[in-house]
């Protein structure tokens, strides 16, 4: 992805919640991919996204059943 959008999230500090800036493809503070409005709206990038998704899911497949860790 070189979408260089932001996505925020609210994550708990103490009683408190913080606001967090994540750049659009990057790990989420949740461990998920942030995904900004712009790409989750287009189609394209979307089906690009899932199978990136499903090619990791692959390799780390392939590798746990040759008695690696995942990657």
């Amino acid at each position: 992805m070189s979408c260089e959008n932001k996505v925020s999230y609210y994550v708990e500090r103490g009683y408190d919640y913080s606001e967090v800036f994540v750049k659009c493809g990057t790990t989420d503070p949740h461990g998920g991919r942030a995904i900004c409005k712009k790409c989750s709206n287009d189609p394209d990038e979307m089906r690009f996204i899932r199978q990136q998704e499903e090619n990791i899911k692959a390799d780390n497949d392939a590798l746990r059943s040759a008695g690696y860790g995942e990657m």
